[in-house]
């Protein structure tokens, strides 16, 4: 049975001809009547007009549309998702029949949209660019089953086309908001259309969030991350296999809804990445979860059962770029965990952490094609283990063992900043359009730290100057760059104070 982007219903059967339906308008109508005849006062009632072309204008310039929030008048229905929680063993019988998840798109989301050719040109600069780096939208399902003429009736697929669009579209230049009348509109959309139970639903949901993460719009990407992993977990994605859920009957189809997670844990950790301390959305990774397969094979729909490996007996030859990434997150999350605890002595869960990502570090830059964006992942993961000491008053004394770690790990990491993501252009030179936001966070702790200490080597002015550069030209993609410098600048103040 088939419920994926579907609805269901049971219709309550109507009220017989003998005992006529009295609606609850009329019955509210007649009391207010019978306490106006009894006050001696006239009655008047607001009506409400259908909205003229000037205010569904106005309203869309606001980047929302009032019909949006209109109360459902509809038959009264039981549906899939309802039965799913209240008595999900109906649905073994057969009870509840399926339906594709149709509807009216608002005509102000039409017209952001724009016609068929504008929104191939969305999805062409999406798979181009965000898809590279955060690859869990099927690109084959994706052109065969959505990106055609039908979706003026399928809600939740102009959702997914609308968050493209969101995700792909640079933000206003200068001091102006990232919250646009693009993003409010995809925003009050999204809560129209959550009910549809879909899997595009909540990827929309997951491009929603990274839009937030990547402008630094808070708290709303860290609530718009649980409120995606909740999604997940109702559609039944990485939940016990007791919870009853949809049949999923192809393999690329499997891979999408692991991958969707995966982009979901990935999300949740980074959000946190400045400040630890805070329960994860999503339950930690297990050794027996599958990793994503080969990025190109999944792309082009030739998934094999044998392409797919857990956390605990990874790929030994090629592995996907995502893989690696998912890695990386799952580390990330350990890191943070670690941070927002109490330890002390030598810290050996620390150690072995740090070993850990400069391991992977090392054969992340050792390779003939480097993943740039899985690299700055890993140098935030690792700066953000270290960050407790970088940012400490000791960091300039060497009575510590935490302090001369501190000390050496700056080093370190500035050099490697200045050998591979300097002279190599890893992360300077890029195209903004081609970028994750993942190597902001650790660009900024590097030039806090330096100015902490008043650095005078060549190596760390070169960096901070380099990267400060850098966060300027990465705010026309990405907003939160532009956040990042002027809380260098409030930094620059306070030490000057000092």
């Amino acid at each position: 049975m088939q419920t994926s982007s579907h609805e269901s219903s049971l219709d309550v059967a109507p009220p017989s001809p003998a005992s006529p339906a009295v609606s609850t308008n009329d019955y509210r109508s007649g009391r207010a009547n019978a306490g106006q005849r009894r006050r001696n006062r006239n009655c008047e009632y607001w009506r409400v007009d259908a909205p003229s072309h000037s205010a569904t204008t106005s309203s869309l310039e606001r980047g929302w549309d009032p019909s949006l929030l209109e109360e459902q008048t509809d038959v009264r229905t039981i549906d899939f998702p309802t039965v799913l929680f209240l008595d999900p063993a109906l649905l073994q019988h057969s009870l509840v029949e399926t339906s594709p998840a149709t509807g009216t798109v608002p005509q102000c989301i039409l017209q952001l949209l724009g016609d068929l050719d504008e929104i191939q040109l969305t999805a062409t600069r999406f798979f181009e660019h965000v898809h590279q780096w955060m690859p869990f939208i099927s690109k084959k399902r994706f052109y065969d089953l959505y990106l055609q003429p039908s979706f003026r009736s399928r809600p939740d697929v102009a959702l997914l086309l609308l968050a493209q669009k969101l995700i792909t579209t640079f933000p206003p230049a200068g001091s102006r908001s990232p919250r646009t009348a693009l993003y409010n509109s995809t925003k009050h959309f999204y809560l129209n259309v959550e009910g549809c139970f879909s899997t595009l639903v909540l990827q929309a949901g997951v491009l929603v969030a990274l839009y937030e993460l990547g402008h630094g719009i808070y708290p709303g990407a860290f609530l718009s991350i649980g409120t995606c992993a909740r999604y997940a977990y109702a559609l039944g994605i990485n939940v016990s296999r007791t919870v009853p859920s949809r049949r999923v009957l192809t393999l690329v189809e499997v891979e999408e809804r692991r991958r969707v997670w995966w982009a979901i844990v990935i999300l949740d950790r980074f959000v946190s990445i400045g400040c630890p301390g805070r329960p994860f959305a999503t339950a930690d990774p297990k050794l027996d979860d599958f990793l994503p397969a080969d990025d190109a094979a999944w792309d082009q729909g030739t998934l094999k059962p044998d392409m797919f490996s857990t956390l605990s007996s990874p790929m030994t030859g090629h592995m996907s770029k995502f893989a690696l990434l998912c890695q990386a997150a799952r580390l990330l999350g350990q890191v943070l965990h670690h941070l927002s605890t109490d330890f002390t002595g030598e810290d050996d869960v620390g150690i072995q952490l740090d070993r850990t990502l400069q391991s992977m570090l090392a054969a992340a830059l050792n390779i003939d094609c480097p993943d740039y964006d899985q690299i700055t992942f890993v140098y935030s993961a690792l700066v953000a283990l270290h960050t407790p000491w970088l940012l400490s008053d000791t960091v300039q004394e060497t009575e510590t063992h935490h302090s001369r770690r501190a000390r050496f790990i700056l080093q370190q990491i500035t050099e490697r900043i200045s050998a591979n993501l300097i002279e190599r252009k890893c992360f300077l030179g890029r195209d903004p359009e081609d970028m994750s936001p993942w190597g902001l966070y650790f660009a900024y702790r590097i030039c806090g730290a330096h100015m902490r200490i008043g650095s005078k080597s060549a190596h760390g002015l070169e960096v901070v100057r380099s990267l400060r550069e850098r966060f300027m030209s990465i705010d026309v993609r990405w907003n939160v760059a532009g956040v990042y410098l002027q809380l260098l600048e409030a930094q620059e103040a306070i030490n000057m104070k000092a």
